[in-house]
C-alpha cells in the first residue's frame, strides 16, 4: 500500500510539472530524443587522453578536437580564439599565465650503489605524478621528510641542501623554505587536496600537485601517492637511507590562451547572446573535472544545431554561443580581450563536472548567481532542475515516465538534482562578478571522491548523469533564448513559488538573530526578490550614483583573486594582504570578499555594503569591511564618485 500511495503521488507530481514546466512538450520530447549521453561520453573519452595544461600541445590537441567535431557537427562559423598568454599580459585583473610544457620526467629509487630499483614516477605513463608549472632540472640525493615544510621548525636538525624534501603540503608552498633557504634539490609531494568524507579510502591516488606560476625560484616536484608516503615515512622512521634520481625537462613559454567557439545565429542579433560554457583544461585524465563539461556542451551544441537545422526546433531569438577556455583565467581573457562579445551575453550557463556515477559519491548541483545579482535566470534554471528531478524520480520508483532521460548504457537512478545558494569555484564567478554582471547558471557535481585525481576516469561517468546534465542545460538556454514578453507570466508564478521557498529559508535564518540583523535580513531579502521580478522586464532603473561613494573602476575588470596570481596581494602587497580580517572572516572570507566587491556600485554606502553582506552571508563588523574596501581603493580596483 505504502508503495502504492509513493508511486501516485511521484506520477501526480510527474503530471503537474509537465502541465506547468517552462518547456513546451514539444520541445522537451525533441531535446529528450535528441540528446545522447553515449554520444557525450565518447567525446570525453578522448579529452581525457591529453594533459590539458592551459597553453600546453595536449591542451591544443583538445580545442583542436572541439573545433573538428564542431565542424563536422555543422557549426561553419566553429574556430579557437588565440589570446596572448606570457606573464606580462594583463586581462582586467588576470595576469596571463605562460603556456607550460613537459618532454620528460622520471624519478627513481635508487640502491646503495645508485642502481635504479624502482621507477617512482613517469611523465610518460602518468603525467599527474609531476607537478603543473615544474621546471627543468636534476637531482639525485636522500630523502628527508619535513612534514608540511612550512614552518622553520620542520627543517631543524635536518640535512636538507642537495636533497629531496617529502611534504604533506601543495608544493608551491614549500619552495621558499625547502629550495631558497635550505637548498633542497626537489620536492616529494602527497599533499592531499579536495579532501572529502572519502580522501583517506584509497591511498593508492595520485593527487594534482602545483608549483607557483610567477615564483622566482625555479623548482621541480613530483607527486606520489599517500601509500608510497607512508611506506617513506616508515622506512625513514627505521633509520633506512632512501635514495631518489629525478629528472625533469619541462618548462613555461609564451604561449596562447586557445579557445574553440561557435555559434547559432539568432534571428535578432540585437537582443544579445546566450553562452554555454565549461573549462578545457586539467591534468589527464580528468574525466568529471572537466571533460564532463565540456563533452556536454559539445553534445548540446550537437543537438541544437540538428533539431534546427531539422525544423524540430525554431530558430533561437538570441544567438546561442558556445565556448571551451581554460579555467577562469581563459574565461577572463575572452572576456577582456573580446569586450564586444562580453558585452552582448545576457547570460551564461556553465557546467563543471556534470557526470559523476554512484561510485563518485558525487550529488548534482543547480546553483544559483550570487545574491548581489539577482535574475530570474536562475529561476529558470531551477524549474528545469526540478522538473527533471520529478520525472527521474518517477521513472526510477514506478519504472514509467514521460521523461525518463535515461542512456542504454547509463544508469536509472533518480537525478535528485540539489537547488544549490551560490558558491564559488569555477569560471561562473568570472561571469557575475559587477565588472560584468552577467547571470551565470553553474551546474556542478560535489563532492567528487576522485576529483584531481590519477582514478577520475571515464569509467566512472555515467552516460545518463550526461544525458540529464545536457538536457537541463540545453531547456534552460533554449528557453532563455527564446524569451519573449508573452513567456513573463510563466516565469512570474514561478519566481512567486520559488520566493516562498526563499522566504521559508530566510526565516529560518532569523532565528536566533538580534533584531537589528532580523530586520536587515528581511529588508536584503524584499529588496533581492523584488529585483528578480524587475529583471524579467527590465524595469529596474538605477538610481544616479551617489557622491563621494565607493564604484567599480571600468578599467580593470574580473574578480580580486584568479587562477595562479592574485591581484590583490600582488598590487597591495602579501604582507597587507595576509592582515586583511575580511578575508578570514568565519571560514568564509573569499566569498565576503567576493560579494563585498559586488556590492560597490556608487549607490552602495559602505554601512549598506556590510548590511547586505550580512543579510547574505550573516553578520560581520563595519571596520572589517572598511578595512577590505580601502585596500581596494588603494590599488585602484575601486574609485570615488
Amino acid at each position: 500500500m505504502r508503495g502504492g500511495l509513493f508511486a501516485a503521488s511521484m506520477l501526480w507530481a510527474a503530471v503537474a510539472s509537465a502541465d506547468q514546466s517552462l518547456l513546451d512538450g514539444k520541445i522537451a520530447g525533441a531535446l529528450a530524443s535528441e540528446i545522447s549521453g553515449e554520444s557525450a561520453k565518447r567525446q570525453l573519452e578522448f579529452l581525457t587522453r591529453q594533459h590539458r595544461m592551459r597553453g600546453s600541445q595536449q591542451f591544443r590537441l583538445a580545442a583542436e578536437h572541439i573545433e573538428s567535431a564542431l565542424k563536422g557537427y555543422g557549426f561553419e562559423d566553429a574556430h579557437i580564439e588565440r589570446l596572448t598568454a606570457d606573464g606580462k599580459v594583463f586581462y582586467g585583473t588576470q595576469r596571463s599565465r605562460p603556456a607550460w610544457n613537459a618532454e620528460f620526467a622520471e624519478l627513481w629509487e635508487l640502491d646503495a650503489a645508485g642502481n635504479r630499483l624502482k621507477r617512482l614516477a613517469s611523465w610518460e605513463a602518468a603525467p599527474i605524478t609531476l607537478a603543473q608549472d615544474s621546471e627543468p632540472g636534476q637531482a639525485e640525493g636522500a630523502l628527508v621528510d619535513v612534514g608540511a615544510g612550512t614552518a622553520a621548525r620542520d627543517y631543524d636538525g635536518k640535512r636538507i641542501a642537495g636533497n629531496l624534501v617529502l611534504t604533506s603540503s601543495q608544493p608551491g608552498a614549500v619552495v621558499s623554505l625547502a629550495i631558497e633557504k635550505h637548498g633542497a634539490a626537489g620536492i616529494i609531494s602527497y599533499a592531499q587536496n579536495q579532501k572529502t568524507a572519502w580522501w583517506g579510502d584509497d591511498d593508492t591516488l595520485v593527487r594534482w600537485g602545483h608549483l607557483e606560476t610567477f615564483a622566482t625560484r625555479k623548482a621541480f616536484a613530483f607527486m606520489v601517492s599517500l601509500r608510497q608516503a607512508r611506506d617513506f615515512q616508515r622506512r625513514l622512521a627505521a633509520g633506512e637511507t632512501v635514495r631518489l634520481n629525478a629528472v625533469v625537462k619541462a618548462g613555461k613559454e609564451p604561449g596562447f590562451y586557445d579557445i574553440p567557439t561557435a555559434t547559432i545565429a539568432g534571428t535578432d542579433s540585437a537582443s544579445g547572446e546566450i553562452v554555454f560554457s565549461c573549462h578545457l583544461d586539467h591534468p589527464r585524465p580528468g574525466a568529471n573535472d572537466n571533460a564532463s563539461g565540456c563533452a556536454t556542451i559539445l553534445e548540446v551544441a550537437r543537438s541544437l544545431r540538428k533539431l534546427i537545422g531539422e525544423g524540430r526546433l525554431p530558430p533561437p531569438r538570441r544567438t546561442i554561443r558556445f565556448v571551451w577556455p581554460a579555467e577562469i583565467e581563459g574565461t577572463m581573457a575572452l572576456l577582456n580581450g573580446r569586450p564586444e562579445l562580453a558585452a552582448r551575453i545576457k547570460a551564461a550557463i556553465h557546467l563543471d563536472m556534470v557526470g559523476g556515477g554512484p561510485v563518485t559519491k558525487a550529488v548534482f548541483h543547480i546553483t544559483r548567481g550570487p545574491a548581489s545579482l539577482p535574475s530570474y535566470v536562475n529561476d529558470v534554471a531551477e524549474e528545469m532542475g526540478r522538473f527533471v528531478n520529478e520525472e527521474t524520480g518517477q521513472f526510477a520508483a514506478t519504472g514509467a515516465a514521460k521523461f525518463p532521460l535515461t542512456a542504454p548504457e547509463g544508469g536509472k537512478e533518480p537525478l535528485q538534482g540539489v537547488m544549490a545558494p551560490f558558491s564559488m569555484g569555477s569560471d561562473h564567478q568570472v561571469y557575475t562578478d559587477s565588472s560584468f554582471a552577467i547571470p551565470a547558471i553553474y551546474l556542478n557535481d560535489w563532492p567528487d571522491r576522485y576529483i584531481h585525481t590519477s582514478l577520475d576516469v571515464p569509467a566512472n561517468i555515467d552516460p545518463t548523469k550526461l544525458k540529464r546534465a545536457a538536457f537541463i542545460a540545453a531547456a534552460s538556454g533554449w528557453f532563455l533564448a527564446t524569451f519573449g514578453t508573452d513567456d513573463i507570466p510563466r516565469v512570474r508564478e514561478v519566481i512567486e513559488v520559488n520566493e516562498l521557498r526563499r522566504r521559508a529559508t530566510m526565516l529560518e535564518r532569523r532565528r536566533g538573530l538580534a533584531p537589528v540583523e532580523a530586520a536587515n535580513l528581511t529588508r536584503f531579502h524584499t529588496w533581492y526578490e523584488k529585483r528578480v521580478v524587475d529583471s524579467l522586464t527590465a524595469v529596474a532603473r538605477a538610481s544616479s550614483p551617489g557622491k563621494g561613494l565607493l564604484r567599480r573602476n571600468p578599467a580593470v575588470k574580473g574578480p580580486v583573486t584568479v587562477f595562479g596570481y592574485d591581484y590583490l596581494e600582488d598590487k597591495y602587497g602579501a604582507e597587507r594582504t595576509a592582515k586583511l580580517r575580511l578575508l578570514a572572516y568565519g571560514g568564509r572570507g573569499a566569498d565576503y570578499a567576493y560579494e563585498a566587491l559586488n556590492l560597490v556600485d556608487g549607490r552602495r554606502t559602505v554601512q549598506q555594503i556590510r548590511d547586505d553582506l550580512s543579510a547574505i552571508y550573516g553578520p560581520v563588523p563595519l571596520e572589517l569591511v572598511t578595512e577590505y574596501l580601502d585596500a581596494l581603493e588603494a590599488i585602484g580596483l575601486v574609485v570615488r564618485n
